[in-house]
């Protein structure tokens, strides 16, 4: 009789657990997060608004990662004399000139520069507004002497995800996490293989300019 009983609650047990499992909902996968759209006019803002400086320059070959600052000497040698001058609405990048002096008045890790601003002159850079992806594009169109690193027929892309813009000099010198826009673009390296870029700028802040001067001011890089 004890093993009758025994056997029977065993099976009654399965019998539970079988009908535990079948009535229990299997979990919901969780969706895969909508793509970060961005503005127009607020990227048109951060990036016509002011100069661009070049602050950092990786290239990936899956997990391995280079600095392209420290292995091209094109890089490091322009990016503390020419300065990027985003033309939004004409789709084309141009840049000023300018040099880098000893930070003596701004507290922190910030650089300054004095860029002359009356002429910018061309990269050979194109942007293009995608208003399906929310982001901003730039190619490679054409080659000039004053960036002979660029190479034709590159596309590179606005990281969304990373995008930060403070408006105001004062707004910047207190945030955490300083304004940024990182291009990210990939390629196919006949020796490499698969590559992946990514591309830093920051903006450059005016903080002073003589008065009635018109043909260059200093900048602060946060």
């Amino acid at each position: 009789m004890k093993r009758f009983l025994f056997a029977s609650c065993l099976v009654m047990l399965a019998v539970w657990h079988l009908g535990c499992s079948k009535d229990s909902p299997k979990p919901t996968p969780e969706p895969e997060p909508e793509p970060i759209k961005l503005e127009r006019e607020a990227v048109k803002f951060a990036l016509q608004g002011r100069p661009q400086y070049l602050a950092e320059a990786y290239r990936f070959i899956g997990k391995d990662s280079v600095d392209l600052l420290k292995l091209d000497t094109n890089y490091a040698r322009y990016r503390n004399i020419v300065f990027f001058s985003f033309h939004f609405d004409e789709g084309y990048i141009n840049f000023w000139s300018g040099s880098q002096f000893p930070n003596t008045e701004i507290p922190g890790d910030v650089k300054t520069f004095n860029l002359g601003i009356r002429v910018d002159r061309p990269t050979g850079l194109r942007c293009y507004w995608e208003e399906e992806k929310g982001t901003l594009r730039i190619e490679s169109d054409r080659m000039t002497d004053y960036f002979p690193m660029i190479v034709l027929g590159k596309k590179a892309y606005l990281e969304t995800s990373s995008f930060v813009n403070h408006r105001t000099i004062e707004m910047v010198k207190a945030a955490q996490v300083k304004s940024q826009a990182i291009f990210i673009y990939e390629d196919d390296d006949p020796k490499l293989g698969k590559v992946k870029y990514k591309i830093t700028l920051k903006p450059m802040y005016e903080y002073y300019r003589e008065p009635n001067q018109q043909w260059d001011a200093n900048f602060a890089v946060f």
